[in-house]
């Protein structure tokens, strides 16, 4: 429909005072005398017909719209997408994915809540460059056992300890490698008093950050390491596409149980879908399979990824 003189002067009042002089809707429909609800119509009016254009400057914007496609394919709370840089090495992406998930976190964390970490480069990374606030009397917990010692950088203990002394609360340890030797001495330490108070938090957590896994073939996840031969070989014949918290799924994504989890020490990622806030932070061409997987999975409500990932991700069906 075409404007006539009087609609097009009366949409480009509304604009003016809205968008320059800086009037609510309220504002204006007061010094106008017209409904609230007309004002509001007329402001997207104006946009409709290119009376008002809005554009954002100084910032790449590229990502929001990776974002919001992100959430609608997978049905996510909400997914940040880190932009990608000309010339950047593996490293770089990695400590760019660490600061969106730090300042993510400082985001969203309130006084007393309780947050649960896995381990890991970016994680370890999400560590390194907080900033915190130092009276939130929050409580840092591990998700997952340890790490072997080539790996001990990037141990649990020390990701959750270091968060506790940037953001002024306290933590908790889990004392004992991410696999055990048997079921026997896995459920031994997951039953004692110690590790009782480890699987209360576990059932309280508010916040939970966990890295992915790629596939067996690449070298995506710092743990496996731990893994005997018997146990790489049965998660191949099982068609492992990826892990969370040392729990691997199929391409299907089905849970692989048996004897490797048996003697795993991790929450379940049952548990994880219980928490209101559950943040996968992972990147890399090798794992948006085990990604894709993940979020179709349900078991996470939030994704931070960065840009080439996201793209690769909604090209998947």
């Amino acid at each position: 429909m075409k404007l006539n003189e009087a609609q097009r002067r009366l949409i480009t009042k509304i604009a003016y005072m809205y968008y320059i002089e800086g009037f609510t809707q309220t504002d204006i429909s007061k010094k106008l005398q017209i409904y609230r609800t007309t004002v509001g119509r007329m402001l997207v009016k104006a946009r409709k017909y290119h009376i008002v254009k809005i554009s954002i400057e100084g910032y790449d914007t590229t990502t929001f719209k990776l974002e919001e496609d992100l959430k609608n394919k997978y049905g996510l709370k909400n997914v940040i997408v880190v932009a990608n840089q000309t010339s950047q090495s593996n490293d770089d992406k990695d400590k760019a994915l660490g600061k969106a998930g730090i300042q993510y976190l400082t985001q969203i964390i309130k006084p007393g809540q309780i947050i649960g970490f896995s381990w890991g480069k970016v994680l370890r990374s999400m560590a390194d460059q907080a900033k915190g606030k130092t009276t939130l009397n929050s409580t840092f917990v591990p998700l997952v056992g340890g790490p072997s010692a080539a790996n001990a950088e990037y141990h649990v203990n020390g990701i959750v300890y270091d968060m506790a002394r940037k953001f002024g609360g306290r933590n908790v340890f889990v004392d004992s490698g991410a696999v055990q030797e048997s079921k026997y001495v896995r459920d031994s330490i997951m039953s004692s008093n110690y590790f009782r108070d480890v699987k209360s938090y576990w059932n309280n957590l508010d916040i939970a950050f966990v890295g992915i896994g790629g596939p067996l073939n690449g070298n995506t996840s710092r743990w496996r390491d731990l893994l005997t031969e018997d146990d790489i070989s049965l998660l191949k014949d099982e068609h492992a596409i990826g892990d969370c918290c040392c729990t691997f799924y199929s391409r299907e994504g089905k849970i692989l149980k048996g004897d490797l989890l048996n003697r795993t020490i991790a929450i379940s990622l049952e548990q994880l879908k219980n928490i209101k806030t559950t943040v996968g932070i992972a990147r890399s061409f090798s794992k948006v399979a085990s990604i894709d997987t993940l979020m179709k999975m349900k078991i996470l409500n939030t994704l931070i990824t960065d840009e080439e990932t996201a793209q690769r991700l909604l090209t998947l069906k």
